[in-house]
């Protein structure tokens, strides 16, 4: 693990950057102070940049937030997010979303990641071919979703999550996100499918659409266990974001590579870093 003080020390090593949205781009009110000045100079440099976020929605509804807090050269990249990918697998009917069936009962926030394919919605759980879990943003009905999972357990219906962040940022606050519930649903026995990093269906999608070498990529995010843990996964190199979801585990008496080490979790794996960065400039 190196430190950096700037993402220009390392650029010329690389042709395709790719970027996390929440913690990295903006933390889900604002856009960083240097984010657009970076993306202009890598254009410029005509360097392939990615957005690759964990986010359970379309990218289309990525973008105009991104719009609403101000984004000019963020929006001439590529946006791709785990919902993307989880709609993919579900249309083509492969991976994990192979033969799941046409039937689903949406878990937290109905958002219409199906809307106008060949998959209907059902509010009787008894009908579900599968749950569909997208986004918890601003619900707080946990226990009504738990419930509503323990039914679905006797059941044995399957959960596909199209985000499987258990943490998220919003300001300055860290809270439980999407895939929080469904490590709820994983816990008590539940069949959970996940789309979005670590995986690698979200990293073998943008590969395919980069058309480079692995070598020449890498990943800029600010969670260890899903930027970085995903990045090691794949083979391709890692910059993280101090300040971002981890930013309370550091100080100025634990050296950075302390920390790093030093942050565990029971259900997911550590990455490490090639790169660390106070934050992105």
């Amino acid at each position: 693990m190196k430190y950096i003080e700037s993402i220009h020390e390392i650029k010329k090593d690389y042709e395709v950057f790719l970027f996390d949205q929440w913690g990295v781009i903006h933390n889900g009110k604002n856009l960083f102070t240097n984010v657009e000045k970076i993306f202009e100079n890598l254009l410029n440099e005509n360097k392939s940049i990615y957005i690759v976020s964990n986010s359970g929605k379309k990218s289309s509804d990525n973008i105009g937030r991104l719009k609403q807090m101000g984004a000019n050269y963020i929006l001439k990249t590529e946006i791709i997010t785990s919902g993307d990918v989880c709609l993919n697998y579900l249309i083509e009917n492969k991976g994990h979303c192979k033969d799941i069936g046409k039937t689903y009962y949406p878990i937290g926030i109905d958002y219409p990641l199906l809307k106008d394919t060949k998959f209907n919605k059902t509010s009787n759980l008894a009908e579900a071919d599968f749950l569909l879990l997208t986004s918890t943003a601003g619900f707080n009905d946990f226990v009504n979703a738990h419930n509503q999972m323990k039914i679905a357990l006797k059941l044995n219906i399957p959960l596909i999550c199209s985000n499987p962040d258990i943490l998220g940022i919003s300001g300055k606050e860290i809270h439980p996100s999407t895939g929080d519930l469904a490590l709820y649903y994983e816990k008590i026995g539940g069949k959970t499918y996940k789309f979005g990093k670590p995986g690698r269906e979200i990293y073998e999608y943008v590969h395919a659409k980069s058309c480079k070498n692995k070598n020449e990529i890498i990943m800029i995010g600010d969670s260890l266990f899903n930027d970085i843990s995903g990045a090691n996964n794949f083979g391709i190199d890692s910059l993280f974001i101090k300040n971002g979801i981890h930013k309370k585990n550091f100080s100025e008496n634990i050296s950075d590579i302390d920390t790093i080490n030093n942050i565990k979790s029971d259900l997911q794996v550590t990455g490490i870093p090639d790169f660390i960065i106070d934050e992105l400039k």
